[in-house]
């Protein structure tokens, strides 16, 4: 059994708090990474598998906007025709 999609007004709120929290967890994983990379770069050498990590988190704040962004369009993949040659 689907769930009914939400309404509009409800689909941009929610779109908006995505977009939101992307962009902090974003700011959050940037300063990580400065720190990881000056630690690094004066010889302290176990920041090398956090920065990994760190950019993997950054990977994921992009996601959560581009998901955010999607939601306040309303663009709906199940209204997508597969056949048409887009990227993404």
């Amino acid at each position: 059994m689907a769930t009914p999609p939400l309404p509009p007004v409800t689909r941009r709120l929610v779109g908006l708090l995505l977009m939101m929290s992307g962009a902090l967890l974003g700011l959050g994983m940037l300063l990580k990474v400065y720190v990881a990379v000056v630690s690094w770069n004066s010889g302290y050498q176990d920041s090398y598998a956090m920065l990994s990590v760190y950019l993997v988190g950054l990977l994921a704040s992009g996601l959560l906007m581009r998901m955010g962004l999607r939601m306040r369009r309303g663009d709906d993949l199940s209204k997508r025709d597969p056949d048409t040659d887009e990227i993404l």
